[in-house]
């Protein structure tokens, strides 16, 4: 089955973005039962926030927790899909949007309209929250949930949205992919030589 390919537009690439990469700074502080590097949360987040320079301006210490709880909402958004229980991920993107809910509206910036999914005097965390259930929920509404991913290296649960023509990432990264094909082609060596 052959599967277009998805093109996020800028209403929706923030928030699934924004999601992906809060749950793969933020959520994964321990994997597999073992540590993993930890990031600086503040620094972290200012990296991810600056793709929209009011919102970086706006951050603060105190937005870290919230951010930090969101990451780990999200992780259980993607989490209930890599389960294919989308039944569960829409009900927790329901609540996140109960909770924070978006709404869309157009602003001038420098004499360009742009779409906004929150109110504009949102303070961050609720902001944040809005944009990225707003941007998940899109993507399971529109029949999209498969391409919202967990990396199926062992060693690795970073997620990643896939947009590729024929819906077929199963890895975060190309690193991640060629271990496992690597590691793969190795047992299979292994085995052929009846060692």
């Amino acid at each position: 089955m052959v599967t277009s390919q998805v093109e996020l537009d800028s209403y929706t690439d923030a928030g699934v973005l924004v999601s992906v990469e809060l749950v793969n700074a933020l959520a994964l502080q321990h994997a597999h039962g073992r540590a993993v590097a930890t990031v600086e949360p503040l620094p972290a987040i200012a990296r991810i926030l600056a793709i929209d320079a009011p919102t970086l301006s706006r951050l603060r210490d105190r937005d870290v927790p919230g951010l930090i709880a969101l990451a780990d909402r999200l992780q259980d958004v993607f989490a209930a899909l890599d389960r294919d229980d989308v039944d569960a991920a829409a009900a927790r993107l329901n609540a996140m949007l109960a909770d924070h809910p978006a709404h869309p509206h157009l602003a001038n910036e420098d004499g360009q309209w742009r779409l906004h999914h929150h109110p504009v005097e949102a303070a961050v965390v609720p902001m944040c929250t809005a944009i990225c259930a707003e941007g998940l929920a899109r993507m399971v509404g529109l029949g999209h949930a498969g391409r919202l991913g967990t990396c199926r290296s062992d060693d690795c649960d970073r997620v990643f949205v896939d947009l590729s023509k024929n819906a077929s990432r199963r890895f975060c990264s190309t690193m991640c992919q060629n271990r496992v094909k690597a590691a793969a082609f190795r047992r299979r060596h292994v085995a052929a030589s009846g060692a």
